[in-house]
């Protein structure tokens, strides 16, 4: 039985994604948290999940030139895609990146299960 990705309006107004990569996400980043990566916040977590599934899955769609990328190329693009998205100035992370790029490396197995 194939599990289908499932977009749901909350009460809220919010769009999530009810799945197992998304769950298996909010897990490993809640174990990151608990390790002191500060960028994995319960405050954030789920923001950068929705976030970093969406921007892993739609990869291909944003560089359709690249037909084999690599592993660290799309990392890398999903790295500054959370960045963007969770920072007020991007470039003025600085060592955070480090961080981010753990969180990209959780998102990015937890899509591939």
């Amino acid at each position: 039985m194939a599990v289908r990705s499932q977009r749901i309006i909350d009460g809220g107004g919010e769009v999530t994604m009810a799945e197992p990569a998304r769950a298996l996400a909010l897990a490993t980043l809640a174990d990151l948290w608990d390790r002191g990566c500060p960028v994995a916040s319960p405050d954030d977590r789920e923001h950068l999940v929705d976030v970093g599934l969406r921007r892993w899955r739609s990869f291909q769609r944003r560089h359709p030139r690249v037909r084999q990328p690599s592993h660290e190329a799309r990392i890398r693009d999903l790295v500054r895609g959370l960045v963007e998205a969770n920072e007020a100035a991007p470039r003025l992370v600085g060592p955070l990146v480090k961080d981010y790029e753990c969180v990209a490396e959780a998102i990015a197995a937890a899509a591939a299960s």
